[in-house]
């Protein structure tokens, strides 16, 4: 994911106003994060679950409002946001669950057990959660189509492609070394964080509360509000709920961050072949 909009900052005063509105809307997740009272359950909850994703809403999109950084992102835009957002969720995560609970990290899923077959069952679910998207894509624009005609929803699905702010930068990136790092972004740094945040913060506290099926669709509906899409809302939300059930199968993060990686790698080749995935 990338922040949704990007705004440079015309003035020192503007700087100034960001700062202080950041510092008060900062307070709140900072209390609930290391300093609120922990209750006799024992187990991180909605109230860090909600501080993260403050956190999260605030931090990036200041820093690149002071920074200046405007759309198209540039590669370096784009590795700032990625590693600070990913960093952001992991370093967090595991600072709830390990320090303020004094849990083990197995309860994050950060698991290595058997690793080969984790691995191997990723990347069979991936083979078969990526035709999965394709259909509910279809589905989806179908849909649409019902309520605005088909030509409208076809439209909005290219639209969304279109507005998507890695598009810019697959032209922008030249040459293999930059290929790579690009290509190591998605699929190593993006999955490792995103799961670790929405499979194993999210889900892990939300199961403990409401049930595995209550937890795996609320969390999936959380991962499809974030990513800011509307006909893509179906693939992405049901990806979020493949990823969940296969977390709570295993036990381990390993399987959802390979199909989660599997699938950004076909979503980015589509886009960039221009086949409308």
């Amino acid at each position: 994911m990338v922040p949704a909009a990007l705004y440079p900052l015309p003035n020192a005063t503007a700087a100034t106003a960001v700062l202080l509105v950041a510092a008060a809307g900062l307070a709140l997740p900072v209390y609930l994060l290391f300093y609120r009272p922990i209750g006799s359950d024992r187990i991180w909850g909605l109230a860090e679950i909600g501080a993260i994703s403050i956190l999260f809403m605030l931090t990036l999109p200041m820093a690149f409002a002071l920074a200046g950084v405007a759309e198209p992102l540039t590669l370096t835009d784009f590795s700032a946001a990625t590693l600070a957002q990913n960093g952001l969720f992991v370093i967090l995560s595991v600072y709830v669950v390990a320090v303020r609970y004094r849990l083990d990290l197995g309860r994050l899923g950060l698991r290595v057990a058997a690793w080969p077959r984790h691995a191997a069952l990723g990347a069979l679910v991936a083979g078969l959660t990526v035709p999965m998207a394709m259909a509910a894509e279809e589905m989806a624009v179908f849909a649409f189509g019902l309520v605005e005609g088909p030509a409208r929803a076809a439209a909005r699905a290219a639209a969304e492609h279109l507005d998507d702010p890695l598009l810019p930068l697959l032209s922008a990136v030249g040459g293999p070394v930059e290929a790579a790092w690009f290509l190591a972004l998605l699929v190593v740094v993006v999955p490792v964080g995103e799961e670790v945040f929405f499979r194993g913060f999210v889900y892990g506290a939300l199961r403990a509360r409401w049930g595995v099926p209550v937890a795996a669709a609320t969390s999936a509906l959380f991962f499809t509000a974030v990513h800011l899409q509307v006909v893509h809302a179906l693939p992405i939300f049901l990806l979020g709920l493949v990823l969940a059930v296969l977390y709570e199968r295993t036990g381990t993060l390993l399987p959802a961050v390979i199909a989660h990686a599997v699938n950004n790698v076909v979503a980015v080749v589509a886009m960039w072949r221009g086949w409308g995935w």
